[in-house]
């Protein structure tokens, strides 16, 4: 089993995408000034590395699930304990080499290697299992991952602690508190109650998830359980929608697929979450960003950032939305609807055209309100509209990487992992390298929409500059994309 699962990783992508992600990591970190490097070593390897078993044992399961795999290990010797014990041993060593690589070369300084080490194998192995218990009820990448959301946010609110916004006894309930520690261990000196408290939290957590992760395991597939269901498809029998929308291709293409997504949004309460995200970010930015700059004003001074912390909500509403178009395309290539588009009149490359537009409008929409309402800088209005129509081609670009670079949505969970660097990358470097050297990462076309809002912001006046090269380098890449796609679909 832990062959199969090694093997499976190779195939989607998990180490070529941890390849490319360590590395921008240690080149981030190198970046970073000394006095801060350690805390954000620290920040990095907890919240990303350690947990990205809790994100791909998520496609492994539903790959599985959907091969008949888990069916087999019902009345195979192997069972349950060996499924188990093969996934987190494969993932968490992913991790830990991940983790490894980071605090070595990225920080450069790690005297307590061994504590390092130790302390992210336990975390990895906790949170692979805890993504299985989550996973296990469910069919949907899109659902579990907006579930995912939830669950983060509970378990690692001792984030805000490390970083002295909140401090509390409480959050030594959590898992998330002494990952921080034994990870911060692997670069300071903390004292002999803090480790001990942090391995033995860990090991006791290791144990009771485990047993969660069998009891789940029996209960969703040994004995059917709650299947969960297909992200905007309710209770609706499969055969009876792929017949329902097979009616929809031949009657009229366009209004199929507008009603089938409809349908989707209406139906499924997770779906309707990831609508409001960008604007309920927004208001929780709005009022949050000030009480945290004065919690945090000891330790830095946050107002000076707030112009780029505006501009990033130029590129997170299409990220939303490019992900979830996006993983519509792929399951409707896995489960033969886009074959059948194929040969309709809409061809391939109208439902390309489709999906581009909508979600483009869908990131205009989600954008423009979240931009206006953010409120912690004045952004004049033509900024604010001309960064939110250039932003929103992210949402299309995004689908279209989705659609064309992943073979099905496994594989989609693993790209899904580089969108963060969509995001961040063009915030961490216009914050942290000065320019002409900040063009360079003008490469990601996010870049040049965020920092016309930065640029509108202080009052320069390139800002229709960097909105127009937004607009050329997003055509280009979308151009791209779409031919590849299309020769795909051929």
């Amino acid at each position: 089993m832990i062959g199969w699962d090694v093997r499976l990783q190779v195939k989607y992508g998990f180490y070529t995408v941890y390849a490319v992600l360590t590395l921008a990591f240690i080149v981030g970190l190198q970046a970073v000034g000394p006095d801060l490097r350690t805390d954000a070593a620290v920040l990095l390897i907890v919240t990303d590395p350690t947990i990205l078993g809790f994100y791909f044992i998520a496609s492994m399961v539903l790959f599985e699930k959907e091969e008949g795999v888990l069916d087999a290990l019902v009345v195979s010797p192997l069972g349950d304990r060996g499924y188990l014990a093969s996934k987190v041993l494969t993932l968490s060593l992913l991790a830990v080499v991940a983790s490894t690589l980071v605090a070595v070369l990225g920080h450069g300084r790690t005297s307590r290697l061994g504590i390092l080490i130790g302390g992210v194998c336990l975390s990895a192995t906790l949170f692979v299992l805890i993504g299985f218990v989550v996973v296990a009820r469910y069919d949907s990448v899109n659902e579990y991952f907006i579930s995912a959301v939830g669950w983060g946010t509970v378990l690692f609110l001792p984030l805000f602690g490390y970083v002295g916004i909140i401090e509390t006894p409480l959050f030594y309930l959590l898992p998330a508190q002494p990952v921080l520690l034994l990870v911060e261990g692997g670069f300071r000196s903390l004292p002999a109650w803090q480790l001990f408290y942090g391995v033995g939290y860990l090991l006791v957590a290791n144990v009771v998830a485990y047993l969660w992760a069998r009891r789940t395991f029996r209960q969703h597939v040994v004995r059917g359980g709650d299947p969960g269901r297909q992200l905007g498809r309710d209770t609706v029998p499969q055969t009876h929608q792929q017949h329902g929308r097979s009616r929809l291709v031949s009657r009229s293409p366009w209004v199929g697929l507008l009603l089938a997504d409809f349908r989707n949004w209406v139906r499924d309460p997770m779906l309707a979450i990831a609508a409001v995200g960008p604007l309920a970010l927004a208001v929780v930015v709005r009022f949050g960003a000030p009480i945290v700059a004065d919690l945090a004003a000891s330790v830095f001074a946050l107002e000076p950032f707030y112009p780029v912390v505006v501009a990033s909500m130029v590129a997170f509403g299409p990220a939303i939305y490019g992900f979830i178009v996006g993983m519509f395309v792929l399951e409707d290539r896995e489960q033969g609807v886009l074959a059948a588009y194929r040969v309709s009149p809409l061809s391939a490359r109208g439902y390309l055209l489709y999906r581009g537009i909508s979600a483009y409008a869908l990131s205009l929409v989600a954008t423009l309100p979240a931009l206006a309402v953010i409120g912690l800088v004045q952004v004049p209005p033509a900024v604010l509209v001309g960064s939110a129509a250039v932003g929103a081609l992210s949402g299309p670009t995004i689908a279209l990487v989705f659609g064309t670079v992943a073979s099905n949505t496994i594989e989609g969970i693993a790209i899904s992992k580089l969108i963060n660097l969509v995001i961040l990358g063009p915030v961490v470097g216009i914050v942290v390298v000065s320019e002409p050297l900040q063009l360079a990462v003008g490469v990601l076309p996010t870049y040049w929409p965020i920092k016309a809002v930065v640029s509108g912001v202080a009052g320069e006046a390139l800002w229709p500059v960097f909105l127009f090269v937004g607009v050329v380098v997003h055509l280009l890449v979308i151009s791209g994309l779409g031919h590849w796609f299309a020769r795909r679909a051929d």
